[in-house]
């Protein structure tokens, strides 16, 4: 019978796919097969993949045109023979060679619908490193073989760290929706809405590639992937506010509006246009600061792109309906900005002194960047210093006569 069947989308990943199938190869739990699905490659990914499949029996290939990748892990699962689902990427790997094998024995232990383990970044050279989503506590950390309430997963993320049963995900019709930005957290927001509890093991299952992956903003870099990416998020909210799980709902806001605050920076006013035409504002009573900011920032920045009366006559209106002044977020250079603009009777007089107020903006601005350089300068001569320590500090170790006479304690 097999255990586990693992999907994995296939997309022009030639150059990463053996070092992926290796990974899988190395599990201690061979009752597996790994469905790997082409999503119409045009490199060489399914000649290397039939190439694999003569070495590693576990391998099952399916085709088909481009379609994204959920559709192509939508297919996997719905040919899969495991008992469990478990996911990987054709540029990851997997970690602990034992990993799969202990989240399956704690998931027939249990009769478990999921079972989590833990994940670290894939550096481009190789390395492997702590995952920084641990760090800033955007999901749980599994430290010890334990059961956690869903609402304590965190944000929606790192689905592939998990496994989950096929008859659950059957059941409930849980399956990654028609996105080709942002279908991995409304696939899991689907799954923490219908498990009762969730088991996890302190192994390291999954190392994704990191900075590619850590990067997603750069990625959303067309209309259809702006609005497909700023829907997950409805999506994911939508569906953990339906169903008991608002603090979940919460927490991913502030991922959100992260990224609001980016499109602001970036000055991306298609995204812009996306948000609001998606959210109102009740979405984000818990952080009415932060949505003023990037509402207000577009606004700023609109009335230089739109460079008309009847923009500028309508941002002077809906600048005037926040409480500005009492928002912290909002930049002296923005406070600045808009009390000139409220002493402007026309857009032709707002144009004929912007640049002076621009100008003390960018002055600002440099003075602070230069205060920051001077920060991290310092930061870089301490660290140096240190290193510097530690290396004199280790040649006088090395060098000393205590060392080289314990020199056979440490052969043995």
């Amino acid at each position: 019978m097999t255990k586990i069947s693992i999907i994995m989308p296939v997309y022009n990943g030639e150059k990463f796919l053996k070092k992926s199938i290796k990974s899988v190869s190395k599990q201690t739990l061979k009752d597996i097969e790994l469905i790997c699905v082409d999503d119409g490659s045009t490199d060489k990914s399914l000649e290397m993949l039939e190439k694999q499949q003569k070495k590693h029996e576990f391998i099952k290939i399916l085709t088909q045109k481009n379609q994204g990748s959920g559709s192509a892990r939508n297919y996997g699962i719905d040919e899969a023979e495991g008992e469990y689902i478990a996911f990987i990427d054709a540029d990851d790997i997997f970690v602990d060679p034992d990993a799969l094998e202990k989240m399956y024995e704690l998931a027939n232990l249990h009769d478990a619908d999921m079972v989590c383990a833990n994940l670290k970044e894939l550096l481009p050279n190789g390395d492997l490193i702590y995952n920084s989503n641990y760090t800033k506590n955007n999901y749980y950390e599994f430290k010890k073989t334990e059961k956690i309430p869903p609402k304590d997963y965190g944000v929606p993320w790192a689905f592939y760290k998990n496994i989950y049963k096929k008859t659950f995900l059957d059941e409930n019709n849980i399956r990654f929706k028609d996105l080709i930005r942002g279908q991995d957290p409304v696939f899991l927001a689907e799954v923490l809405v219908n498990v009762s509890e969730i088991y996890g093991i302190p192994k390291v299952l999954y190392a994704y590639l990191f900075p590619v992956k850590g990067k997603p903003y750069l990625k959303v870099n067309t209309y259809k992937k702006k609005l497909h990416y700023i829907t997950h998020y409805k999506m994911t909210f939508d569906i953990f506010e339906k169903n008991g799980l608002k603090s979940l709902s919460e927490k991913y806001k502030l991922k959100f509006l992260n990224y609001a605050k980016y499109t602001a920076n970036d000055n991306d006013t298609e995204a812009y246009e996306i948000i609001t035409d998606i959210f109102n504002e009740s979405y984000f009573t818990n952080y009415t600061n932060r949505y003023m900011y990037f509402k207000i920032s577009h606004i700023l920045n609109k009335i230089n792109i739109e460079n008309t009366q009847e923009y500028f006559t309508q941002a002077k209106n809906e600048l005037l309906k926040y409480d500005i002044w009492m928002n912290k977020r909002i930049t002296a250079a923005q406070h600045r900005t808009i009390s000139y603009i409220m002493s402007c009777e026309t857009f032709e007089e707002y144009k004929k002194d912007f640049s002076k107020i621009n100008t003390i903006n960018l002055k600002e601005k440099h003075k602070q960047l230069k205060e920051k350089y001077k920060i991290l300068n310092k930061q870089h001569k301490d660290n140096t210093r240190k290193n510097n320590n530690l290396k004199k500090l280790q040649k006088s170790l090395l060098n000393s006569s205590s060392w080289k006479i314990t020199g056979f304690l440490r052969k043995n």
